[in-house]
């Protein structure tokens, strides 16, 4: 249970000492209203203008499908600039956003018009909010892999690469009964087409297959890097022990198989020693029946990669928040565990803060509910940056609560993690109100960058 000091310091909006980095004044913004709202992502546009991508639940008269994308513009003085759209797009859920190099904002969810199950929905927009009709006429194309059973792919997660071509990545059913794949697009940057210079025909599937039989293996995150090569972390299914591992594959920019991650073998691997050659798993902490999850990944410059998530307790209780880190050659180079507060803690995203990631900042919640937000900074070896916020280990997290007070009421539950080309992360979470407990509201809030360093430029948001 956290303190009262903490309660009331966090009440006040005041960090528990002197501290690096702060929610930046003017930067937090809360959306709510009729319908329940989810934060996906803070984006940063051109012209130092943001936006804020949320899930818009089904209400009468504004959203006539399962779930709309919200847009809500923020001008550079972090005002909201009078400019919000809500679209419908037949989606059933929306579940991640990224913005390319010309400011177009890209949202990914899963889409139910199809024929045979649920498909991979892409949409555009420009930078203005507009429909990007350059992208497949009208600005949103589908993905359907269709390999069987019910035929349906769930899209988890979207990257571009340097060329703006979009990257989509989700779980695929496959015709065994409980079989799922990673499944991986790439959508040329030009009109929404399926790129067949990636894997023949812009598809290509990555199973791990663990256990003996309901072999679920789920993409959970997807980042590229500079040499366009495609890293994808998730989750597989161990069913013989009835637990998750990390699962992480690297695929070339051609859509092959990457055998140089894991070339053979990798540390920390629990013992699966035949899946590699492009393919690992790994174990947060101490190897023994407890369930893993990740839920974030970013790959540096320097061709280095950070996973993000929680881990369990072998009783599937007392999740911590979980970060590692993986030389180019997959090889594990640290670990830190974080236990939060309340025993409930887990990790939603993470980024390098530079081309070598000396600074690596994640993002997710704590606490039983959990009932509140944090945005935690870590130096190269994971450990934790003393005196980067006010509160957790060493002082190493900002902790942030959409109501204003020393906690929401819960559950709260980060979004995405981006950083501006200023370093600054934007943060987004989704949190609930004692005021109207009955919907789910979102907090979006840009945080100082005044210790630290700068993105690579020219892999991040270099707006054109």
């Amino acid at each position: 249970m956290r303190s009262a000091a903490l309660s009331l310091l966090l009440l006040l909006g005041l960090p528990l000492a002197a501290t690096a980095e702060q929610p930046e004044p003017g930067r937090r913004l809360t959306i709510d209203g009729l319908s329940g709202f989810r934060g996906i992502a803070l984006l940063p546009l051109p012209a130092g203008r943001s936006v804020v991508v949320f899930e818009w639940a089904n209400q009468p008269g504004v959203c006539s499908d399962p779930a709309c994308i919200g847009l809500q513009f923020i001008d550079p003085n972090g005002n909201s600039d009078g400019f919000a759209r809500v679209k419908g797009a037949a989606l059933q859920s929306v579940r991640a956003a990224t913005v390319d190099s010309r400011g177009r904002i890209v949202v990914v969810g899963d889409y139910q018009g199809g024929a045979s199950g649920a498909d991979f929905g892409i949409v555009r927009f420009n930078p203005d909010g507009s429909d990007d009709t350059s992208f497949a006429g009208d600005g949103g194309t589908t993905v359907d892999f269709g390999l069987g059973q019910s035929n349906n792919d769930y899209v988890t997660a979207v990257a571009v690469d340097r060329y703006d071509n979009v990257v989509v990545v989700g779980s695929v059913q496959r015709s065994s009964a409980g079989d799922t794949d990673f499944g991986i697009a790439r959508l040329r940057a030009a009109d929404g087409g399926l790129d067949t210079t990636f894997s023949g025909d812009g598809k290509a599937t990555v199973f791990f297959d663990l256990g003996p039989a309901t072999q679920i293996d789920q993409p959970n995150a997807v980042a590229v890097r500079n040499d366009g090569r495609i890293v994808v972390a998730g989750l597989a299914l161990d069913s013989a022990i009835s637990r998750t591992r990390v699962a992480v594959a690297r695929l070339n920019a051609d859509g092959s198989s990457d055998a140089s991650f894991c070339n053979s073998s990798c540390n920390f691997n629990a013992g699966y020693t035949a899946v590699n050659n492009g393919r690992r798993v790994y174990y947060f902490g101490t190897l023994n029946a407890h369930s893993d999850e990740v839920y974030g990944v970013d790959a540096a410059a320097n061709n280095d990669i950070v996973i993000v998530g929680r881990s369990f307790a072998t009783d599937g209780a007392a999740p911590q928040a979980a970060i590692a880190r993986f030389a180019d050659n997959g090889s594990q180079t640290a670990e830190r565990l974080e236990p939060g507060t309340g025993s409930n803690a887990g990790f939603h995203d993470v980024r390098f803060a530079d081309a070598t990631g000396t600074r690596v900042i994640a993002a997710g919640q704590s606490d039983a509910g959990p009932n509140y937000f944090a945005v935690q900074a870590f130096t190269a070896t994971l450990t934790p940056e003393a005196s980067y916020g006010g509160c957790l280990t060493s002082l190493s997290a900002i902790c942030l609560a959409g109501s204003g007070g020393g906690s929401d009421l819960g559950p709260d539950a980060s979004g995405q993690l981006h950083l501006d080309v200023y370093g600054r992360p934007l943060f987004v979470g989704t949190y609930l109100s004692s005021v109207d407990p009955t919907r789910s509201r979102v907090l979006a809030q840009r945080i100082s960058n005044t210790t630290g360093p700068l993105p690579d430029r020219i892999f991040r948001y270099g707006f054109q």
